[in-house]
């Protein structure tokens, strides 16, 4: 894997030309200075006792699976995750 001495991020889109998940990981302030009146959904670590463990990833990915899908329709058939019991 690549060393960046600059901080990244990850970016994930759907291609509906490719049906295919995309990623791209990013400047930082690049995506800063695009998302600066956006308002961010932030997760702290301190509310999961500070550890990104597989269930954590589990819902993380789940979610961001189905927040793509809400404006992409044609990903939804192929989201097969189960709802967690919170």
């Amino acid at each position: 894997m690549a060393n960046h001495s600059e901080k990244r991020c990850v970016v994930v889109m759907w291609s509906e030309e490719k049906q295919a998940l995309v990623s791209y990981t990013l400047d930082v302030r690049k995506v800063l200075a695009v998302t600066d009146r956006l308002f961010p959904l932030e997760l702290p670590v301190a509310d999961y006792n500070h550890a990104l463990d597989d269930e954590f990833a589990r819902k993380f990915g789940g979610a961001t699976l189905n927040l793509l899908a809400l404006s992409n329709p044609d990903l939804k058939p192929y989201i097969k995750v189960t709802p967690a019991d919170d």
